[in-house]
């Protein structure tokens, strides 16, 4: 997938493409949908499938004393929408500038001039522009005049209530791992680069890749059997997000340590994905290093034991 941004592409000027405008944090099950109805009509139309993303959140920008975590770095995002079959994707940097643009000149000057745009598809509760006026009824009334067709894409559904990177975010802040994999279509992951680490765990007899986790919002706190993609193996491993109570020098920031099972390889500097498949039990502080070694035992034997049991983790 080819990745622009409007400053490094001052000269871009593309023809005949179908576009999706949204952030899509998380592309989610709903971004999914909105995404794939785009990319069948690129494909009818014979257009170049396109997607319009935008780093920072609007929130971030707008509202700058709102903490909003990211369900996925941005460069997650990008592997996420490539997974799915897009070709380009152009990231906006939303920048307070950006915000005052108005919603005509982002339609001309962007979308139609430098983009291209035939066809366009957004969420129907999109909004857009200087004091959030561009909507669905602009994009359809500039349509007209600039000869592109507009597409509103309701929200889908899980249960009674649509899916929506708020909703998986809430979710996951109440531990409820399992309804936030029905919304996202996909495990819960964070991926990030092996750093060095403290080296406790390979004294322990459990060597540990401590991941620089790239995404703001993380499953709770505790110990998970989790899967570990390396490139294009995967393996069986647990981890845990915390403070490492049981040491002396603590961490005020969550930490995300991985023991891989029957691994040795040096990884470091390595990037990893991480899917969270099942939670064990919470974090805990043990008030020497045997107790923690027997529950890290078990830890691993339970981890063995699902996998065994093949109870669909996988």
């Amino acid at each position: 997938m080819k990745v622009m941004s409007l400053n490094g592409s001052s000269n871009l000027s593309l023809k005949k493409t179908c576009a999706a405008i949204g952030i899509f944090d998380g592309v989610h099950r709903g971004h999914q949908y909105l995404i794939k109805q785009m990319l069948t009509r690129a494909r009818r139309l014979k257009l170049k499938p396109i997607v319009i993303t935008f780093f920072p959140h609007p929130a971030h920008v707008l509202c700058p004393g709102v903490k909003l975590g990211y369900l996925s770095s941005l460069k997650d995002r990008l592997v996420l929408l490539d997974d799915l079959g897009v070709e380009a994707c152009l990231v906006v940097r939303f920048t307070p500038r950006f915000a005052r643009i108005e919603p005509q000149k982002f339609i001309k000057d962007i979308l139609v001039k430098k983009l291209g745009v035939e066809a366009l598809f957004v969420g129907d509760d999109f909004r857009f522009g200087k004091d959030r006026r561009g909507d669905i009824t602009l994009f359809r009334e500039l349509g007209l005049k600039y000869g592109y067709e507009t597409h509103a894409v309701s929200q889908i559904k899980q249960g009674s209530r649509s899916i929506s990177s708020t909703r998986i975010r809430k979710l996951l802040s109440e531990g409820k791992l399992n309804e936030a994999e029905r919304l996202l279509g996909r495990k819960v992951s964070i991926s990030g680069p092996v750093i060095r680490g403290s080296r406790r765990g390979r004294d322990l007899g459990y060597p540990t890749a401590n991941v620089a986790y790239e995404a703001d919002i993380l499953p709770l706190q505790g110990v998970y059997v989790v899967r570990v993609l390396l490139g294009k193996k995967s393996y069986l491993a647990i981890a845990n997000i915390g403070t490492r109570p049981s040491f002396e020098k603590q961490n005020s920031n969550l930490l995300l340590e991985v023991h891989i099972l029957d691994f040795s390889k040096d990884i470091y500097g390595l990037r990893l994905q991480v899917e969270f498949l099942k939670k064990i039990r919470n974090e805990k502080k043990f008030s020497n290093p045997q107790d923690l070694i027997q529950q890290i035992q078990k830890d691993e034997a339970f981890a063995r034991k699902c996998f065994f049991a093949k109870l669909q983790l996988f």
